[in-house]
């Protein structure tokens, strides 16, 4: 199992001066934390809370969100009481199952202390957030279905992702180990796209046939041939009329996919979620 604790979309413009935009979560952010990690909690406090949406509310109704109750003290700035109720959210979270939490916000740069967890762990947001996601208007129970359909396939590359962050994070130089991830999935994610194109490309050629009904040829041009003899048709064009009315151009698409190169075998949950939702 893998959760996430995210926040409506912030700007920070100080230290205690922050902007909420729109007061929910981005559409398209909340069909990407849909489609890689199992659920999302998008908690209050009795301090401060952000309402919610039709998405927000039917992903809470299937289970894939909810909605951790926080309670803080009165004292603080609103920035740092806004902080505080990611963190304890994300330590509660942790508490009850360790190690399958991550804590985002919908930017690169999280505005938090250094809290023992919450920065490495940022390190696998920031993963997960350089690869394709659906578009906003995608609907979520296509995702959700993706997703039972594709679960070996997700656990497969959540474990790639694993070996990566767990690289970063113990290697001397996180900075450019982490450089290094990203060049390596935006390379895959490249290869993947050529691969599609050249897939259906090669499907396209292929799949275009030229068939011959030769049962209705026959009645076609035998009509035409008597037609002949009435000075209707000569007899070449009649054949040639019966025998190009005969001919059938189809293109069948096949639905099965090209098989993937051994070194994309491990990105095969990314190929087919962009199959499903390009």
């Amino acid at each position: 199992m893998r959760g996430i604790v995210v926040s409506p979309e912030i700007v920070m413009s100080g230290k205690n001066s922050m902007s909420v935009n729109g007061g929910t979560i981005a559409p398209i952010k909340l069909r990407q934390y849909l489609l890689y990690w199992d659920q999302i909690d998008f908690p209050t406090s009795n301090i401060i809370t952000f309402g919610g949406t039709a998405d927000t509310d039917f992903l809470e109704s299937t289970g894939a969100l909810k909605r951790s109750r926080v309670n803080l003290q009165m004292a603080g700035e609103f920035t740092n009481l806004f902080l505080k109720s990611q963190m304890e959210a994300f330590r509660l979270n942790n508490e009850k199952e360790v190690g399958s939490w991550s804590l985002a916000q919908p930017h690169y740069n999280l505005v938090l202390d250094e809290v023992s967890g919450i920065m490495s762990r940022n390190i696998e947001v920031e993963l997960y957030q350089s690869l394709p996601v659906p578009e906003k208007d995608v609907p979520l129970v296509d995702i959700l279905e993706f997703k039972e359909k594709r679960k070996d396939e997700l656990l497969e590359f959540r474990s790639l992702i694993d070996n990566l962050y767990l690289d970063i994070v113990n290697s001397g130089d996180q900075e450019r180990d982490k450089l290094k991830s990203l060049e390596l999935l935006a390379r895959k994610t490249k290869e993947i796209d050529r691969l599609m194109e050249e897939s259906f490309m090669s499907r396209l050629a292929q799949s275009l046939k030229i068939e011959f009904d030769w049962k209705d040829m026959a009645a076609k041009t035998g009509t035409t041939v008597l037609g002949s003899f009435t000075g209707q048709y000569t007899f070449e064009t009649g054949l040639a009329v019966g025998l190009l009315s005969s001919i059938n151009v189809s293109s069948e698409m096949s639905l099965k996919p090209r098989s993937l190169p051994p070194e994309l075998k491990d990105y095969a949950y990314l190929y087919y979620s962009q199959k499903e939702f390009k």
